[in-house]
């Protein structure tokens, strides 16, 4: 299996599932690699996926990283999780020891974002991933929970990715974590679990990171949850700003008290990244030099949602100038070689119960509850590009009939990319480079 292991995770479609859905397979070097870290710290209030498939299948988990481990020739492989969690996730632990593997458990603090992937991979290994860089500059790989779960599914099951775990949570009578298939409409799903949604916002992954939605978006394998909300909610009211309105209050309105540089998670590994610069940076028209620190900003959201006492949004600024820089084809860069955690990092860490407080989610943060049936969907829209890289190239057309898991775009050898599949059986009812829908059977 070895050999073929990069090719299976490709044809299976397998991509982080907790992120931006970078090929999972494309990660994987054979030399180099010194810690294989799982993630599955799951940092953001109200999501419990990672959790639940931690506790339900902690074989599947420590299996599927054995798999990778073994075929990059890790020296080390870590599991992180928080430490408050590590009663209900005794059952990883159990799996490690019973079966003898060379696997290591890693208890984070209760912080945000202590998921992170470049600050996890600093709590573990003592070393910063250059800014800009990636964790494999440092000798690491790091994998979501899921991801790894998708792994193992696919090594050792024969099975692609074509369902995802999602929580349902936030301004709902009863939160949920259950199985969807890929490209179920989010309506669907709320309404096949009774959940009112009129009139409400939506949001697509955490309370801070999340993205709103509408309720006609579908499913993706790198969707992280729905979270419902009312317009009025703290946790909403930035994200419906307009850049426009941001942009506006942060030239008059930054007092450069500098709050969202000292607490910045990245500005304390070493990076170079200084909010409270770039905000008076575009506050007067001065050059470059500040506002091009903004394309290491991880958009974590500290800034925004604790930091700053005049209320203004760092992050959506660094968003927006990712996106000039981006047009302008300019990138980051820097002449600095190595880069130290700044001394008073731990003393500015952001507690998860403060967090909670700011974004007025206390009340909603319990443990759902998790529903063992997958859930059925009569259509499904999915997209041929869920992933970084290229998209699918759909291979059925409109009117073939298809079985769940069977290929519906392909990715050429070559290219970076991901197969996708289906994920339930019936008639692909419409077929365009953008999306297949299929209308399942009854």
């Amino acid at each position: 299996m070895e050999m073929e292991l990069t090719k299976i995770l490709k044809d299976k479609g397998v991509v982080g599932a907790g992120g931006a859905g970078f090929p999972t397979y494309a990660k994987l070097k054979r030399e180099g690699i010194d810690y294989y870290i799982i993630n599955g710290i799951e940092c953001e209030p109200l999501l419990w996926v990672t959790k639940e498939i931690l506790m339900r299948f902690p074989e599947k988990v420590v299996k599927g990283l054995k798999a990778l481990k073994e075929y990059t020739n890790s020296k080390e492989a870590y599991i992180g999780v928080k430490g408050k969690y590590r009663e209900i996730l005794k059952g990883i632990e159990d799996v490690i020891v019973a079966d003898g593997y060379n696997i290591k458990t890693f208890f984070a603090g209760d912080f945000y974002p202590a998921g992170d992937e470049q600050v996890l991979v600093y709590e573990i290994t003592n070393k910063v991933v250059p800014p800009g860089g990636i964790p494999l500059m440092v000798g690491s790989v790091v994998n979501n929970v899921e991801t790894v779960y998708n792994v193992y599914n696919a090594l050792f099951e024969d099975k692609p990715v074509t369902e995802k775990f999602i929580t349902i949570a936030g301004d709902v009578k009863k939160p949920v974590t259950v199985k969807v298939p890929i490209g179920i409409k989010v309506s669907s799903i709320l309404e096949k679990l009774e959940i009112e949604y009129e009139d409400k916002v939506l949001i697509d992954g955490g309370p801070v990171m999340g993205k709103i939605i509408s309720q006609d978006d579908v499913i993706t394998k790198t969707s992280g949850g729905i979270l419902v909300f009312e317009k009025s909610h703290p946790g909403v009211s930035k994200k419906i700003l307009s850049i426009e309105q941001i942009l506006r209050k942060a030239r008059t309105c930054c007092i450069q008290c500098r709050y969202c540089t000292d607490q910045c998670p990245r500005y304390l590994l070493g990076h170079d990244l200084e909010p409270h610069k770039i905000m008076i940076s575009l506050a007067f028209n001065l050059d470059d030099r500040f506002l091009k620190n903004a394309l290491i900003c991880s958009e974590c959201g500290v800034c925004e949602i604790y930091s700053c006492p005049q209320g203004l949004s760092p992050r959506r600024v660094n968003q927006h100038l990712k996106s000039v820089f981006a047009k302008k084809g300019i990138k980051y860069s820097t002449d600095k070689k190595e880069f130290f955690a700044r001394e008073n990092r731990e003393l500015r860490r952001i507690p998860t119960s403060r967090l909670k407080v700011k974004l007025g989610i206390e009340k909603y943060d319990k443990h759902p509850e998790f529903i063992d049936e997958k859930l059925k969907a009569g259509e499904v829209k999915i997209l041929t590009k869920q992933h970084i890289g290229a998209k699918a190239v759909p291979v059925i057309q409109k009117g073939d009939r298809v079985k769940e898991s069977d290929i519906v775009a392909k990715v050429d050898d070559n290219v970076l990319g991901a197969n996708i599949h289906a994920s339930i059986t019936g008639i692909a009812v419409k077929v365009t480079e953008d999306f297949i829908v299929i209308k399942g059977e009854e």
